[in-house]
């Protein structure tokens, strides 16, 4: 079994605290990329942004595991310009998912009222003039994290429930089986192993505080609460007329 993830932080404190022999066939992609391999290989478990179901709707998706959030620690930020107190435009910048192109201008209607124009920044650097929404490890670098707000907040705020960011797909229904029953008690795993893990990873200790601190805002067991925030994440999309029609999710 060939498991595809992100690179991220959470992807990381998972495959940290699993058993070492499920890590041995692990690809590393950028996240918007892993649903086309997933579904041209059968042999293959993905980590995937969960509006990517829009387009894949025949992958099996893990009920058992994923990826959500809820509070202020976070896979992406938003950090305002200090320079206008207007918000009219939002540049993307890391490691840019269908979640973020869509979730970035429905989060700014339903919380501000405002009509955003989107982009995606190709400057090296950021610039305190403009305002941003950032995907994945650049939030950790100098502790940028600290000047934004959690961009997962904002959306388990709107849909009244966990923010299902990552969810796990295979195109093979018995793999996925496979994949559910290795794995119970992540939450457990990753708190019991977290000061190890983030001492090897070799954050500064500020950052490490503040992970343990929030860390159990981050679901990787999944519930009924979680599959349910996946539904109305859809739902929301839906709305807002992303999409053309609601589908269902196929849980295994």
């Amino acid at each position: 079994m060939k498991l595809i993830v992100p690179n991220n932080i959470f992807t990381t404190l998972f495959l940290m605290s699993i058993n070492k022999v499920d890590r041995k066939d692990i690809e590393i992609k950028e996240a918007s990329l892993i649903s086309s391999e997933v579904s041209k290989n059968e042999s293959v478990i993905g980590l995937i942004p969960s509006f990517d179901l829009i387009n894949n709707r025949d992958l099996y998706v893990s009920s058992k595991l994923g990826f959500g959030f809820e509070s202020f620690l976070s896979n992406s930020y938003i950090y305002y310009s200090n320079q206008s107190e207007e918000i009219s435009n939002i540049l993307l910048r890391g490691d840019i998912t269908t979640n973020e192109v869509i979730l970035s201008k429905i989060v700014f209607q339903e919380r501000y009222n405002l009509s955003v124009d989107v982009a995606l920044d190709s400057e090296e650097k950021m610039n305190e003039m403009n305002n941003y929404l950032v995907v994945g490890n650049e939030n950790w670098q100098n502790n940028y994290y600290l000047k934004g707000t959690s961009f997962c907040e904002h959306v388990s705020e709107i849909i009244d429930f966990p923010y299902m960011n990552f969810v796990f797909v295979s195109k093979n229904k018995d793999l996925m089986e496979e994949f559910n029953s290795k794995f119970s008690n992540v939450n457990k795993l990753v708190l019991s192993g977290l000061k190890n893990n983030l001492d090897q990873i070799g954050f500064d200790s500020e950052l490490n505080d503040f992970i343990k601190c929030e860390i159990d805002s981050i679901y990787f067991d999944l519930t009924q609460n979680e599959l349910d925030g996946l539904k109305e994440l859809l739902q929301l999309a839906y709305y807002h007329k992303i999409i053309d029609d609601m589908f269902d999710v196929k849980f295994v």
